[in-house]
């Protein structure tokens, strides 16, 4: 039997919050970790989200398209919605975070800085 589970990633806290508050009325109390994937390349999120049948929001759609000229444009609002989402986690009793990275940190690290968890200039082992 599995100790803890690790979500598909999602970009809003309401369906992962559904889903802990349904698995707790069923008696489950193993830690269901949410999966996060910072937005640095829209394009791609959505691809990915196409692929593993998960939904990108249109609201957050239409401010990455509204900025999809400027990547570091892209890439700031990515850390700082990622941030928001994080924190409301946090907030609401997640028992962790798991980030898919992509193999590019640095977003990451980032997060990590603006929920306190970290300085967003270590490189890690």
């Amino acid at each position: 039997m599995a100790d803890f589970a690790i979500t598909q990633f999602f970009f809003e806290a309401d369906p992962y919050l559904r889903l802990v508050d349904g698995l707790s009325a069923f008696g489950c109390d193993k830690p269901v970790l949410p999966g996060i994937m910072p937005v640095t390349n829209a394009a791609q999120v959505v691809r990915f989200a196409e692929l593993a049948g998960a939904a990108f929001p249109p609201h957050l759609a239409a401010r990455f398209d509204a900025i999809a000229d400027d990547p570091d444009a892209v890439r700031a609002l990515g850390v700082e919605l990622a941030s928001e989402l994080c924190q409301r986690l946090l907030d609401e009793g997640a028992p962790g975070l798991h980030f898919y990275t992509l193999n590019r940190s640095t977003a990451t690290r980032e997060i990590a800085a603006n929920l306190g968890l970290g300085d967003a200039s270590s490189t890690g082992a």
